[in-house]
């Protein structure tokens, strides 16, 4: 009986013009309207109250999305399903991160203009995935495929300073001195410490010619979009003696908006802050 009254519902629809899709979007709306209530479960009439739809055909609509686990019975009425889990996970794992880093930076009024990377940990050091190449007159350090101590750079110190207290022992046993790449370089594990505890605080990573005289970087951690995936560093490099006060907030904030992106990739479309 469900399924014949189904077959009536899209064939009046089909009658009237309106071809079986009102069907989709009834149910997307069904969807929408569960999203909203935040995990209160609905019954089919509160639904077909809500959203103006008939009783019979959102019932319909509230077992067919049932059958396919894509809403559940809870407390007298419905819920979101399990399945749209499995769905958001096959999307996500589906999305380039790194095209979406590309297509993020070039979105940024100030940071379209600099040079931006990705990088990851790896030990005690720092390789580079991505670069994205502004309007900057020279090509500033590391390229994709890269390494450098992970202490020198402001990607390494935002990843590090992510670690537990315990894995970074671990890392540093045995280091009394760690490598230096300018005269401006952490070379005390004990002053590293340090400055990984400033960089908790406040929330970004700089690297004040640590790396290459005359050249600043300024990083943020970004969370792996999924359970499984490790974190990463977005950074920008400038010239040091282009990088204002002023600049390097503005910076700040495109590359939070750079990371919202990348970390949940459900957002879309250009945004600025």
């Amino acid at each position: 009986m469900p399924v014949t009254r189904r077959i009536d519902d899209e064939q009046g629809a089909e009658a009237r013009g309106e071809g079986p899709v009102p069907a989709v979007t009834r149910a997307a709306a069904i969807l929408g309207a569960l999203a909203a209530a935040g995990g209160v479960p609905l019954s089919s009439s509160e639904l077909s109250r809500q959203l103006g739809l008939p009783k019979s055909s959102t019932a319909n609509l509230c077992q067919a999305l049932e059958a396919e686990r894509l809403i559940v019975r809870r407390d007298g009425g419905y819920a979101l399903g399990r399945r749209l889990v499995e769905l958001g996970g096959a999307y996500l794992s589906s999305v380039d991160q790194v095209r979406a880093f590309y297509d993020a930076c070039r979105e940024q009024p100030h940071l379209s203009q600099q040079t931006a990377r990705v990088a990851v940990l790896d030990g005690m050091d720092v390789l580079y995935l991505a670069r994205y190449d502004g309007m900057q007159p020279i090509r500033l350090t590391a390229n994709i495929g890269d390494r450098f101590p992970a202490h020198c750079t402001a990607t390494g110190k935002t990843l590090l300073a992510m670690l537990d207290a315990a894995v970074l022992d671990e890392r540093l046993r045995g280091r009394a001195r760690l490598v230096q790449l300018t005269d401006r370089s952490i070379a005390d594990p004990g002053a590293l410490r340090a400055e990984l505890e400033r960089v908790r605080g406040d929330g970004y990573a700089m690297d004040d010619e640590e790396t290459t005289p005359g050249v600043t970087c300024v990083a943020i951690a970004v969370p792996g979009s999924r359970t499984d995936s490790d974190p990463f560093a977005i950074s920008i490099t400038s010239m040091t003696s282009q990088l204002t006060p002023e600049l390097t907030v503005r910076l700040l904030g495109e590359l939070r908006v750079v990371a919202e992106r990348m970390s949940n990739p459900l957002i879309a479309g250009p945004r600025s802050r």
